[in-house]
């Protein structure tokens, strides 16, 4: 006689509220996902963006997974040639929630954050670029900012920001225009102050971060190099552990 397989249910099968939230918020990336929704990115190219070593398949299947959940839902463009994607009113009060594991991954797990494993330079340019965007400060002339990473992979060392009218493009090879700012540093040094770490100011007179351009360029480096959501408790540790 053959016995059939029985397949184990997906929920914890529990009533407690925090299982049935773990339910739609634990599952892999879809955290991160959800981080880029709240970032900002509403086309499914822009979600993968914030995700870059996330599959698409499986990109597909969690908005899937949310927009069941009713946390997101689906804006067809009307035009046939795609939709974007957008937090429902349940989606937008899951923000706090997340708020408060990246405060606490800032306080109990700081070391853990920036190890080598965990930089990923696309993730720090998408980044960059979102909060760019967010200041909403349009410039009346081209910018461009080429960064040279140091201590990573030839093919990750370079990347060029490309500051135009109202928009930021990221190119990985250089786009052929005149360079207003190099920046040169570490990745980690970049993501550290980023996260409120390491405050801009140190990192340049420790000689770990080199801005080499007009001085009205290097001046505006420090506005436009917005810092993360979570680097105002980065930088009160900070303040509180010297």
């Amino acid at each position: 006689m053959v016995q059939s397989k029985t397949t184990a249910p997906k929920g914890y099968g529990q009533f407690c509220p925090i299982a049935l939230a773990a339910e739609v918020m634990a599952e892999r990336w879809t955290p991160l996902v959800l981080r880029g929704l709240f970032c900002g990115a509403r086309r499914f190219n822009e979600i993968q963006d914030s995700v870059p070593r996330m599959s698409s398949s499986l990109l597909s299947r969690r908005l899937k997974e949310l927009e069941q959940a009713g946390v997101i839902e689906r804006v067809p463009d009307g035009q046939g040639r795609g939709a974007s994607y957008r937090l429902t009113r349940s989606g937008e009060e899951i923000f706090p929630v997340l708020e408060t594991m990246g405060n606490w991954a800032q306080k109990w797990l700081r070391r853990e954050i920036t190890r080598d494993e965990n930089l990923d330079p696309d993730v720090l340019m998408w980044d960059l670029r979102r909060t760019i965007l967010n200041q909403a400060e349009p410039l009346t002339r081209r910018r461009v900012v080429r960064f040279q990473l140091d201590g990573v992979p030839i093919a990750k060392r370079f990347y060029w920001l490309v500051f135009e009218g109202e928009d930021v493009d990221i190119c990985v090879q250089d786009p052929g225009h005149e360079v207003d700012l190099w920046v040169q540093a570490t990745l980690k040094t970049l993501v550290e102050i980023w996260l409120g770490h390491l405050p801009l100011k140190q990192a340049v007179e420790a000689g770990r971060l080199q801005l080499d351009g007009p001085k009205q360029e290097i001046a505006a480096f420090a506005r436009w190099y917005g810092l993360s959501h979570f680097a105002a408790e980065g930088l009160r540790l900070s303040r509180t552990a010297s």
